[in-house]
This record gives C-alpha cells, structure tokens and sequence, in this order.
C-alpha cells in the first residue's frame, strides 16, 4: 500500500489564516512543485512550528495527504534556513515578495520543476546576506533566470522576429513582438534596450547569484533593465508584476 507520508523540502511563498490558529501554507518543493498544506495550530502559542512557516523560511516537511482531492497536511517542519534577514529589512522583504510574486502567479500547481526551486531557493539565500543597496540587481538577475528557467531564455545577438544581426546601439524590445528586436522589426510601442542593459540580460542568465555582490549599473542602466523586464513578462505572460510598483514607492528604486 502506497504511503500516504511524504518528505520533502520546500521554501514558504505565503501563508494564510483559516479557522483558529490555523494556517494555509503556499510551498515550492523540490519533489512535488508548488502546492499548499494546511497546519493546523500554527498560530498558537505553543505550536511545535515556532516561525518556520514564515514567508521565505526554507523548511524539511513531512506532509500527509488521505488523497488527491484533499490539501497535504504538515505533520513535521524542520528549518533548514529562516532566512530572518529578509523579513527583518523592509527593502529586502519586498525583494524577497518580488522574488516569489511570479512563482505564485505563473507556475502550475503540482508541476514539480527542480530547477526552479534550485534557482528560488539560491536567491533567497544570497538575498538574506548580501547588502540591502545590492538587492535590487539581485532581483533583476532572477528575473532573467526565472524567465530562462520556464522556457524562455533570451538570446542577444539575432533579431526575434527576422533574425538579423543585432547593433548593441538599435537592440528593441516590446511587450507584443518580443525581445529582443531590430531597428527594422521595432514598432511605436517598441523601447530601446541600451548597450550596458543589455549586456547585464546576457552575463545575468550566465553568473551565479552571488556574483550581484560586483554589480554596479548607472541609475539609467538600471531603469532600462527594469523596463526591459516589464517588456519581457507583458509578451510571455500578458501580464505586469505589481512588486516593482511597491519597490518604487519605498523610493529606493527609481
């Protein structure tokens, strides 16, 4: 008879109240994708759980589940990283947000993608130490990364649509056509991709996250990567993310 036990480790996306003192918790794993699982008694004071179902805590579960049809439930949870520094610094926290924000949004339940918890799992950790002012490049190699791990990995030498060579000084891009595009295949809704950011899309989706350590870019660079990425999630996804705004309002990014 197969087990109805499961163990697994995963990373918090969320998490939300039901009933009382219990919680629904939203998971990446590394075996079964993204699911959720109740906890029961998590908000109570004596809850065996403590903070390790907090938002970006990378915990070892054991979770059972009577069936298909029913939520898992955590019977066990073990910190591997609490990853405290990211919920105890306001920029950073809504960093970490952002760095969740498309795994809730764009990732099939169930769907196990290793490479993806590797990639969310990594960031969290570099996030949690590295400087506060080096965040912001972090996350825009994790958008790239994110992007390339689900399919969609950019390519900067030929025009997307007619595959011509591209000039550093007329690269495109476009939330309708693409990126990245020609000054031939560009429309009026086209922005222009600079030189710096578009050598930062290659070397992102190249180096490792602790390489944002060395990360200096202008102001400028750093608003055409953000528009770029912008671009890049209203063609794949025919969607924008709401973190930038919030990042924005901190006026910590411009």
């Amino acid at each position: 008879m197969e087990s109805r036990l499961t163990k697994t480790d995963g990373i918090v996306l969320s998490s939300a109240s039901f009933g009382e003192g219990h919680k629904i918790v939203r998971l990446l794993t590394d075996r079964l994708g993204k699911i959720e699982a109740s906890a029961f008694g998590v908000r109570k004071t004596k809850s065996k759980f403590g903070s390790k179902l907090e938002p970006f805590s990378h915990i070892r579960l054991l979770l059972y589940r009577k069936s298909e049809s029913t939520l898992y439930t955590i019977r066990d949870a073990d910190a591997l990283f609490h990853n405290d520094g990211i919920r105890e610094d306001l920029h950073k926290f809504l960093v970490g947000s952002a760095v969740i924000e498309p795994v809730v949004r764009f990732v099939e339940a169930e769907s196990e993608e290793r490479g993806l918890y590797d990639l969310v799992a990594w960031c969290l950790r570099v996030l949690n130490e590295i400087p506060e002012q080096k965040a912001i490049y972090l996350l825009c190699m994790y958008e790239i990364k994110f992007l390339s791990e689900m399919g969609y990995r950019q390519q900067t030498s030929t025009c997307t649509m007619c595959g011509s060579q591209l000039s550093p000084d007329e690269t495109y891009a476009d939330s309708r056509r693409g990126f990245p595009l020609c000054s031939s295949c560009r429309t009026t809704l086209s922005v222009r991709v600079d030189p710096p950011a578009l050598k930062f899309v290659g070397w992102a989706q190249e180096n490792p996250f602790a390489r944002a350590y060395k990360v200096t870019m202008k102001d400028e660079t750093l608003r055409n990567v953000r528009v770029l990425i912008e671009q890049l999630y209203q063609n794949l996804f025919h969607r924008g993310m709401a973190s930038w705004k919030q990042l924005e309002d901190t006026g910590k990014v411009q």
